[in-house]
Order: structure tokens, then C-alpha cells, then sequence
């Protein structure tokens, strides 16, 4: 299987305070958010109730930090790095999964989230091959409208990544197939 990249454009504004807007927001991020994640697996498409809750946004600092961990040491030493945080949540069904990093950034018409996760996201029973162990990351990526709180993204249930000097961060998903939200909205 050969992974498939995906450019994500995050954390252009060095500007973000943990609980304080963003300097051009007109609100600050959302907090809580509700839908349906679909992903298709081996055995078939899978859809389960879902709900991401942010603790904390992770400053552009730490994530650079993390960044350097990263370039370094590899997806091993970023991941070390990131057990035991706790900035936000990811709720898939009845399972619970820590989420260590969750950066936004604003857009022209909202927000645009990354929850990052020390740890695949458990949605199929399989287990995947042994060339997965270098995509030890579950991540969600999603835009939220700020007018109508609707939002729309993916999740990546394996996956592995890279961040620029920036706080840029790419995301690699291990078989190119990642899910999607339904119904994704602000709550909170």
C-alpha cells in the first residue's frame, strides 16, 4: 500500500494563546464538536458517533519544539515526546482516546482544527501489517464553518507526520484511505 500525502496548512499565525482569540478572530475556536466519523476498512464502511473535546490549544512554541523532536529522532522520539499530554479528547462511540496536540489556525470564514493523538484510533477490529509501526499517530483534520458552526475534514486512524520550522505539519496516512466527518458541528 502506498501512502498518500496530504498538505495541511496549520498554525500560520504565531499568535495563539491558550483560552485567548486569535489577534484577527472575531470569536475564539470552538471547544467541543459532534458527528460521525465513516471510515472504509476491510471490512467495509464503519460509522460510529464521535465527539472532539479541546482542553487547551497547543501554542505555535510547543509545536515547534516538537517539530525539532521530530527531525532528530524520528516519528519514535516525537511520539515519546507526546505520552501523557492531555490538551483534548477524541470520543469514538464508548471508546475515549487522550489527543496530545490540537492546533488551529483561523481561515477566511472559521477555523481549521488538527487533533493529534499518541496513538492509532481504534475503529476496526484488524490489525494492521507491520510496516504500520511507522505510523504510530491517529489524527483528525476538519474546517468549521464560523458562521453556521458546520464543519467538514478527515481521520486518519494510522498515520504519520512531519512540521516545519514553521509548526507547519504534514500528515502521512498509512494506507490512503482515511474517513470523514458526517454531520460534523460546533457545539460549544
Amino acid at each position: 500500500m502506498s501512502p498518500r500525502r496530504c498538505a495541511l496548512i496549520l498554525l500560520a499565525l504565531a499568535t495563539t494563546v491558550v483560552g485567548i482569540p486569535l489577534a484577527a478572530a472575531g470569536d475564539p475556536p470552538g471547544r467541543e464538536f459532534t458527528g460521525t466519523a465513516v471510515v472504509d476498512g476491510p471490512q467495509g464502511t464503519r460509522s460510529m458517533p464521535l465527539t472532539l473535546v479541546v482542553h487547551r490549544f497547543t501554542p505555535v512554541a510547543e509545536v515547534q519544539e516538537l517539530g525539532a523532536l521530530l527531525e532528530k529522532g524520528g516519528q519514535g522520539t516525537l511520539l515519546a515526546a507526546l505520552r501523557g499530554r492531555a490538551d483534548g479528547e477524541l470520543r469514538l462511540g464508548a471508546l475515549t482516546t487522550e489527543i496530545a496536540l490540537v492546533a488551529t489556525e483561523e481561515t477566511s470564514d472559521g477555523y481549521r482544527y488538527l487533533f493529534l493523538s499518541p496513538r492509532r484510533i481504534q475503529f476496526n477490529e484488524s490489525q494492521l501489517g507491520e510496516e504500520s509501526l511507522d505510523y504510530p499517530f491517529g489524527i483528525a483534520v476538519f474546517e468549521v464553518d464560523g458562521f453556521s458552526g458546520i464543519g467538514e475534514g478527515s481521520l486518519h486512524v494510522a498515520a504519520a507526520l512531519s512540521i516545519d520550522e514553521t509548526g507547519h505539519i504534514e500528515v502521512d496516512d498509512y494506507d490512503g484511505r482515511d474517513g470523514h466527518f458526517r454531520d460534523l458541528r460546533q457545539v460549544r
